[in-house]
């Protein structure tokens, strides 16, 4: 039975005080608008790239190099969403009318799309109708993340029960000062498979690790089960660490892709591993096994 480790959460918000986390101002020319555009264009971006922000390396690598650099994986899928901007690609009423073939500069690298190009065309789609609806991607409720779990849910994208997608778009946009949001109560970590597999590591979810290397797939139910754990325990650490969930989320996030990844992971370059259960016991198991979802 998977229990929060309050005590191991403690453990972890101590290292986390000694690590120097801050938050990231999704600022990088490279992967998001400049922040002088107007308010209709920056908030389309936000939200149709978050609505596709989803595994993009399921079956194979989704990686490649657009001027002269490379990228891979969310990298290269904003560094698209990036040039798609520059040509007007996320207007509402575009994204509402939107082709397949149009959908190619956004979606593929050298004739190769990804994975579930199709599914995220219709999620764009829908995105861009939704929008037209409200008046645009403006008139989204931006001084109450609670208004916003109620307005983006309507999106397909965004139905998620545990919110990562809402979170995720929160944090972007709070980042960005595109939001101010009075209730910041309400806001959590976005829980992806690399949060919930740091979280299984460091034992702040302390599950048997036999089932998540048994390669079994969990159903829904149970994945969603699992992520509103990794999500509440992930709030007590940042509780005790005093972090912004928001801050923990952008620490966490590069962790798991540079440090504790999901093979090999680089405990030597790790500021956990004195507190971290997978490397006490030598067993570094991956995340919970979920594999048809655009929720995360």
């Amino acid at each position: 039975m998977e229990v929060i480790d309050v005590d191991k959460a403690e453990a972890v918000a101590n290292v986390l005080k000694t690590v120097g986390v801050k938050r990231d101002n999704y600022l990088d020319p490279r992967l998001y608008p400049p922040p002088d555009d107007p308010l209709e264009d920056q908030i389309g971006y936000f939200v149709a790239m978050t609505a596709i922000d989803h595994r993009t390396s399921l079956w194979e690598p989704f990686e490649g190099v657009v001027e002269g650099e490379f990228f891979h994986g969310a990298d290269l899928l904003y560094r698209l969403g990036r040039l798609a901007y520059g040509r007007g690609f996320f207007k509402a009423d575009k994204l509402a009318q939107l082709r397949p073939d149009e959908a190619d500069v956004l979606l593929s690298i050298n004739g190769k799309r990804v994975w579930d190009f199709h599914t995220r065309v219709l999620l764009l789609r829908d995105v861009g109708k939704k929008a037209l609806r409200i008046g645009g991607f403006a008139n989204i409720p931006r001084d109450s993340l609670k208004k916003l779990k109620e307005t983006i849910k309507q999106m397909r994208a965004y139905e998620d029960p545990v919110e990562k997608k809402v979170l995720l778009l929160a944090k972007f946009l709070d980042g960005r000062r595109l939001a101010d949001f009075k209730d910041i109560e309400e806001a959590d970590v976005p829980v992806d498979n690399h949060v919930s597999r740091i979280a299984y590591r460091l034992g702040i979810v302390d599950l048997n690790y036999d089932f998540l290397e048994s390669g079994v797939e969990t159903t829904r139910e149970e994945d969603i089960r699992l992520r509103e754990l990794v999500k509440t325990a992930w709030r007590i650490v940042a509780k005790f660490a005093d972090l912004h969930p928001f801050a923990l989320d952008d620490y966490l996030w590069n962790f798991g892709r540079r440090i504790c990844t999901r093979e090999n992971p680089k405990c030597d370059a790790c500021p956990f591993k004195d507190v971290c259960k997978a490397h006490s016991l030598r067993r570094y198991p991956p995340e919970h096994l979920h594999l048809a979802t655009w929720y995360y």
